[in-house]
């Protein structure tokens, strides 16, 4: 059975209670196929492949097919045209939604619920959900940009939203804001899209595996991770001693 989240994000767990692991988050929009339930949840799989169990009351049917997805940290969706009402709802980047347009709107579009339900949604907090087409060095460039635009972001286990995220959160987040899949984890060998290079042939938006870790390379000998030890997204320094770490380099297969 088919369903998408219809909840701004909501934690995927291991097991089908409240006090369990969380293993990733649902974002709105995102299309799951449920497997089974218990209880008050749902056995979900992801567009993406991951599984795990969410609320039940998480998800709906999806109405139409998303054709766009936030590309801001937070965007709201207001009952008018105007930027002084309470939000409806608030969506973290990564939300899919379906967005449709008017020519006599030149600021806003029309985000149309799974419930039917239709709200104002700034056209600058959104773009196209599949790329226009552009080239590899374009792409790793925008892949790189967003990795950045979650810098200082808490770190959170299982999260990928500018509310929290992880270390392959946040690598997938980049890539998939770019119309682009890689494994949800920072299992090197899950990665059925990414094939293995010399660091020395690494370049932008490459990936780099440490034990357990996941990082983004920027070029110029600099990466972008989401630090549990540091407790938040930041740039480092690829220094002697993380080179020793690095257990493989890989790079998108489009890439």
């Amino acid at each position: 059975m088919k369903k998408i989240c219809c909840v701004p994000m909501t934690s995927v767990s291991e097991t089908p209670e409240l006090m369990s692991q969380q293993v990733d988050e649902l974002l709105y929009g995102d299309g799951v196929e449920v497997l089974g339930t218990e209880g008050a949840f749902s056995h979900i799989r992801t567009d993406y492949g991951y599984e795990g169990w969410v609320e039940s009351r998480s998800l709906m049917d999806e109405l139409h097919e998303a054709n766009r997805v936030v590309c801001v940290p937070f965007a709201d969706l207001l009952c008018e045209n105007r930027n002084y009402y309470r939000s409806m709802l608030t969506l973290p980047r990564g939300a899919r939604v379906d967005v449709g347009y008017s020519h006599e709107e030149p600021k806003y579009c029309f985000a149309v619920l799974p419930s039917k339900r239709i709200w104002y949604l700034l056209q600058s907090h959104v773009r196209p959900l599949v790329p226009e087409k552009r080239s590899a060095e374009e792409t790793r460039e925008s892949i790189a940009s967003d990795a950045l635009s979650y810098l200082g972001t808490q770190y959170r286990w299982g999260g990928r939203t500018p509310a929290g995220l992880d270390c392959s959160g946040l690598t997938f987040m980049a890539y998939r804001l770019n119309g682009l899949t890689i494994w949800r984890d920072a299992d090197p060998d899950k990665n059925e899209n990414l094939v293995a290079i010399p660091l020395e042939e690494a370049k932008k938006a490459d990936l780099l595996f440490f034990d357990g870790h996941i990082a983004l390379y920027l070029g110029d000998g600099t990466f972008v991770h989401a630090s549990g030890s540091a407790g938040k997204v930041c740039v480092q320094e690829l220094t002697e001693e993380w080179k020793k770490r690095i257990v493989c380099v890989m790079k998108h297969k489009e890439l």
